[in-house]
């Protein structure tokens, strides 16, 4: 309807002359206006992601991708890699970093669980980088590599009382319990309202909406404990505090699986910035600061093995384009584009190897 609509006005010269052309235009000069000033605050990288998501129209595919995965000239690189400079980095993510977490998780995840099986595997909805073993594999391969070397390194068994932190779509939690055959002792932590929705009517285990970061935990009360794709919402002057209460969490014995992305050197680069137009008040942390707040916290590192999101960026991006008009509908242009710019921007992120994927095993003596 919206498309026959849209077709009718361009075929009247006066809705085009009187009413649309100047109202485009005041828009478009706005626009403009608001990404030269973006620019000088929050730097290039920011403003020119910013300027793409609000268009009202949808982003080639193509021509998006092509855009932020490829590299310009050495002076306009440089340039986006170094301004803002850090102490303006520092100013402008205060005040995100201020803001209670859940306001970055809602801005994110609820906005329809429909959208996100437009892009995600079929089998599980992971929403974290997959395990790819050859370029042969699809995502539904590599996420169930993935479920396999998560399953492995936390070896459930029946009797095992286990926590998922930030469980998404419940997912990890629905594997191990085909594992063990154990609902009872599985507990899973989000702050999205649908993936709570969702586990409840499509999966049917225990979670709860609780911020896994500030809850208390009873002492030496899990087996296991583990995250996908959680430990990225984690500031870090709130690591070394997290550790130690997972640690205390943990029967002696006990174990902590981890898989997240790090920042690989920098501890803030300019990509941080446009990172809050996505994932509002996270900020990583070095991945030499998470290791040693797991060996300040007493855990003992048992694995630390890496992977390459790209593979699974690219996919998720072609999931989408070739569901564009659904997920319009279902969410609107301007979501649609935001994610269309967020793959490749992730994807040139992991390519710079500015960050890398972990996954760790921390064991409690």
């Amino acid at each position: 309807m919206h498309q026959s609509l849209d077709q009718s006005q361009a075929n009247s010269p006066s809705s085009i002359n009187v009413s649309k052309a100047p109202h485009s235009s005041t828009h478009s000069l706005v626009r403009r206006f608001r990404t030269v000033l973006n620019t000088l605050t929050h730097g290039p990288l920011y403003s020119i992601a910013r300027h793409r998501i609000s268009s009202e129209v949808p982003l080639d595919p193509v021509e998006t991708w092509t855009f932020w995965t490829e590299r310009r000239n050495p002076i306009t690189e440089f340039v986006a890699r170094n301004y803002p400079p850090d102490f303006v980095r520092r100013r402008i993510l205060g005040p995100m970093l201020a803001q209670n977490h859940s306001v970055g998780i809602e801005s994110h995840y609820d906005i329809s669980n429909a959208f996100y099986k437009l892009f995600l595997d079929k089998e599980f909805m992971f929403y974290s980088c997959a395990h790819f073993l050859s370029e042969r594999e699809t995502l539904e391969d590599a996420q169930r590599n993935k479920a396999q070397l998560i399953l492995a390194l936390l070896n459930p068994k029946a009797g095992d009382k286990i926590l998922d932190l930030g469980c998404g779509w419940g997912s990890m939690l629905k594997c191990i319990y085909e594992v063990t055959g154990d609902r009872n002792n599985l507990l899973g932590y989000t702050l999205s309202k649908q993936q709570l929705a969702y586990i409840k009517s499509e999966v049917g285990l225990n979670v709860s909406l609780t911020n896994f970061i500030t809850v208390a935990y009873e002492e030496a009360s899990y087996d296991k404990i583990f995250s996908i794709g959680a430990m990225e919402h984690v500031r870090p002057n709130e690591i070394l505090s997290l550790l130690q209460k997972l640690y205390s969490a943990l029967k002696p014995g006990g174990k902590l699986v981890q898989q997240f992305f790090s920042l690989e050197k920098e501890k803030r680069p300019t990509s941080m910035i446009p990172g809050q137009l996505f994932f509002p008040g996270s900020l990583l942390s070095t991945h030499s600061f998470h290791l040693h707040a797991a060996e300040q916290a007493g855990f003992k590192i048992t694995h630390d093995l890496v992977d390459d999101y790209k593979p699974t960026l690219r996919a998720w991006y072609e999931n989408l384009v070739n569901n564009k008009e659904k997920a319009i509908d279902l969410v609107g242009v301007r979501i649609y584009n935001k994610y269309l710019s967020f793959f490749p921007i992730s994807w040139r992120f992991f390519k710079e190897e500015e960050a890398q994927v972990h996954r760790l095993v921390l064991e409690k003596p």
